[in-house]
């Protein structure tokens, strides 16, 4: 399965060990987590040590599935801006999209750019019939995203039963539409 995925300005790729410090600072950014339940990484270290374990759990994602976040990367220096990439649902049935950048490259278009070529993989290398995106009801960015990947709000609903979010969803059809 391909986990290294092309844009015309970025790659994306499975985390790696040198992007603790990136990820660190983009999970220590309150605003940036402001709409996500995460928390803050407690040292570089335990950043370090969720990117190994992001990619080589045998019963993570990578393994089980052949998807997850995955780093993106700015080809033209070789900057981490952040994250993009589907992840698999057991018990609720789906997958989704999920994507977080550091502040500092938001409103240029990488989220939208990555998230096309997530939303193809989804669909043209794991065949999977509806893909969802989830977002707090005032992330109004991660809402507009979603939008312009194709996606319609499907449902709004309470997050761990307290926090107001919508669903987004786009299907295979919808998706095959698109491509027209």
């Amino acid at each position: 399965m391909n986990l290294k995925l092309k844009t015309e300005r970025l790659y994306l790729r499975p985390f790696q060990e040198k992007d603790a410090p990136f990820l660190y600072e983009l999970n220590s950014d309150e605003e940036v987590m402001r709409y996500t339940g995460d928390f803050a990484f407690s040292t570089i270290d335990a950043a370090k040590e969720f990117a190994i374990d992001y990619v080589s759990n045998p019963q993570g994602q990578f393994a089980s599935y052949h998807m997850g976040r995955l780093a993106v990367i700015r080809k033209e220096d070789d900057v981490f801006l952040g994250w993009n990439g589907l992840k698999y649902h057991k018990e609720a049935g789906f997958v989704d999209i999920g994507y977080r950048f550091m502040k500092k490259y938001w409103g240029k278009g990488y989220a939208t750019e990555s998230g096309v070529a997530v939303v193809i993989h989804a669909f043209e290398d794991h065949g999977i019939d509806a893909l969802i995106a989830q977002a707090h009801e005032l992330n109004y960015g991660s809402q507009l995203v979603a939008k312009k990947l194709g996606m319609t709000l499907e449902h709004r609903f309470l997050w761990d039963g307290r926090e107001p979010a919508r669903q987004y969803k786009i299907i295979k059809e919808t998706y095959l539409k698109n491509l027209k």
